[in-house]
């Protein structure tokens, strides 16, 4: 499983657009948008994004990272935290 960091996403992005833009390099297994811990829920303006194949998720790192999505250039690449443990 890799998981895939995507930073820089207008407040509004949704789950469903990021599966998506990511289902066209491979299978997306899960994506996760990152919110405050507040009560306002408001979100971080980024999100995790998992592929099971490492080569499907790092061609999708390469094509995606700095690309133009509505208003902002994307910030894509390995993400550096374990969610497993």
């Amino acid at each position: 499983m890799t998981t895939i960091y995507v930073g820089n996403l207008p407040v509004d992005a949704q789950a469903e657009t990021l599966r998506n833009i990511f289902s066209r390099y491979g299978r997306v297994t899960g994506i996760e948008l990152v919110r405050d811990g507040r009560p306002s829920r408001r979100s971080r303006s980024y999100g995790l994004i998992d592929m099971p194949r490492r080569a499907e998720a790092n061609t999708a790192v390469d094509e995606l990272n700095g690309q133009y999505f509505r208003g902002m250039f994307l910030r894509v690449g390995p993400a550096r935290i374990n969610r497993e443990a």
